[in-house]
């Protein structure tokens, strides 16, 4: 149990596109204008866990034949936040898309580190060690929680740091986008 909770805790609260993302809307909007952003992307979380559980159990022969083409959706994906990140703005949209529901979930579905943590997490740490599918729930749930407190330190850090944020945001966001670069690099090795 301990190491399973040191892989979710470690896993989650590193940088990944999310948590990223979470933080440069907060910068921008503050907690209450990305509300609606941060629920997106916990909801998209909590999603992901099932769906990946789901997949898993029923697709586990054809997972070696879909993962390239997943790892090529999440590089495209993830190159293409890297530029938006990098040529983003401290001005506020007046659309929403930005910031939306929609976009944080969609977000945080297409992100290959979540998927790759699901699909880790539960053939590394619940299948080989978890019986029940009680028990099963409960370690899922378990997990997404403690997703859901690492994505939302993310989302105060933006929010809290944001004065220091806007005042060095070219810096910042070429961070940001060199990150997001690595993230997606790194899917491949």
């Amino acid at each position: 149990m301990f190491s399973f909770l040191i892989y979710v805790f470690v896993t989650s609260i590193t940088p990944g596109p999310s948590n990223l993302f979470m933080m440069n809307t907060t910068r921008i909007y503050g907690l209450r204008g990305g509300k609606s952003f941060i629920l997106g992307i916990l909801s998209g979380f909590a999603f992901l866990g099932l769906v990946s559980y789901i997949a898993i159990l029923l697709f586990s022969q054809w997972i070696t034949y879909i993962e390239t083409p997943l790892k090529f959706l999440g590089f495209v994906y993830l190159i293409y936040l890297s530029y938006k990140i990098l040529t983003s703005t401290n001005k506020r949209t007046t659309s929403n898309a930005y910031h939306s529901f929609k976009s944080g979930f969609i977000l945080q579905v297409l992100n290959m580190k979540s998927l790759l943590f699901f699909i880790t997490l539960i053939g590394a740490f619940i299948i080989p060690s978890v019986t029940g599918s009680t028990s099963i729930l409960i370690y899922l749930m378990i997990s997404v929680f403690i997703g859901w407190a690492c994505l939302l330190v993310w989302a105060f850090a933006g929010s809290v740091f944001n004065d220091w944020l806007n005042k060095h945001q070219t810096s910042f966001n070429i961070i940001m986008a060199l990150l997001l670069l690595y993230s997606a690099i790194s899917i491949f090795f």
